[in-house]
């Protein structure tokens, strides 16, 4: 299954030594495991980024939905309203059988990736 991320490839705020294409080919992978750990919104998971990578990626808000939208239609995530006391509704994700699927094949093929790297880097 291929997700097309080149779109959050451009609305990343690069602070650090990481590539916005770097990034960009990650961020589907990077939202499905923030998901895999527990349900979240937008903007919570745009503030988990930002804590989990000390401030080297900042998305813009904008940029992660139309990955989400993605992943929505292809059957990886599903999404709903969730109301708390005293805030506004907030549209929430959740995993599906096929997102945790499809995630373990992105795993696979990041270590796969990441093994032959480092085999050609660190000989």
């Amino acid at each position: 299954m291929w997700l097309d991320t080149s779109y959050i490839s451009s609305k990343i705020k690069f602070m650090g030594k990481i590539s916005k294409e770097v990034v960009g080919a990650s961020a589907a992978k990077i939202m499905l495991s923030l998901l895999a750990m527990d349900d979240s919104y937008g903007y919570e998971m745009l503030m988990k980024v930002k804590k989990l990578s000390e401030g080297q990626i900042k998305w813009n808000q904008g940029a992660i939905y139309p990955v989400l939208k993605k992943m929505e239609t292809l059957g990886l995530i599903k999404s709903y309203w969730k109301m708390q006391e005293n805030e506004r509704p907030r549209k929430y994700y959740n995993i599906l059988d096929n997102g945790k699927q499809e995630l373990q094949k992105m795993k696979d093929e990041w270590n796969l990736v990441n093994s032959m790297l480092n085999k050609l880097w660190y000989k």
